[in-house]
């Protein structure tokens, strides 16, 4: 199995040197998903080609390109891993240097007593380091903040997020955020042009995925198998 990853891993690398690559490999993983089989795509396509990150032609999204063989819960377009599967691939893949996972979310915000609604990502502790997004303000999320059992804490403001609720106040670091009536603080702020992976979208927030059990008590989605809520990039 070794010698199969290190092969696949050339393969990858190799075909990042030619833009625009589509590879489907089969990988045989024990995932624990009724089958042993799953079939993945890494594509570095047009979308990511057009995100404002740091050489974004060396950036691949990871996916299971056949949905047909699972059943469950997906959360948008762009979900395609379950957290314990996400996980597996994490510790095991060996094509890409880093990986990094996210998902879509929408908050109720609350702030001077008003309450209404943002958009959010949740990323995990690599999200940023991947994309090669440095702050603009503080410091932005990252892996020591992504541990099993954290609090509720670091949360990640865009620029236009910033500028629209805070007034572009320089001492926002460190000041309270209410998202689904839990407390959070400002971590830092993301670089103007930042919005996302989401191409012709926006973000207002950004938690860590480990803040799931907090936000969603009674529906963890680090704990399922069938939840289908996140999506994965690699350089």
């Amino acid at each position: 199995m070794s010698s199969f990853w290190k092969d696949l891993r050339y393969g990858f690398r190799a075909l990042r040197l030619s833009p625009g690559f589509t590879l489907i490999a089969t990988l045989t993983l024990a995932l624990g998903i009724g089958a042993n089989t799953a079939i993945f795509q890494l594509i570095d396509s047009i979308r990511l080609r057009s995100i404002p990150v740091k050489n974004p032609q060396e950036l691949g999204t990871i996916r299971i390109a056949d949905r047909h063989w699972g059943s469950g819960q997906f959360s948008s377009q762009y979900s395609q891993l379950s957290f314990p599967i996400w996980e597996q691939i994490r510790k095991r893949q060996e094509g890409f240097a880093e990986i990094a996972a996210w998902s879509d979310q929408r908050f109720n915000l609350a702030t001077g007593g008003e309450v209404r609604k943002a958009k959010g990502i949740r990323v995990s502790g690599d999200f940023f380091h991947v994309l090669g997004v440095e702050p603009v303000l503080g410091r932005l999320i990252g892996p020591e903040d992504d541990q099993p059992a954290c609090a509720a804490s670091a949360a990640n403001i865009s620029y236009a997020f910033w500028q629209r609720n805070f007034g572009g106040d320089p001492s926002v670091v460190g000041k309270p955020l209410t998202l689904d009536g839990i407390s959070f603080v400002v971590l830092g702020v993301t670089p103007p042009g930042f919005n996302g992976i989401s191409v012709g979208d926006t973000f207002d927030v950004a938690v860590p995925l480990c803040v799931e059990p907090i936000l969603s008590p009674r529906n963890n989605r680090l704990t399922l198998r069938h939840a289908w809520w996140l999506a994965s990039i690699g350089r």
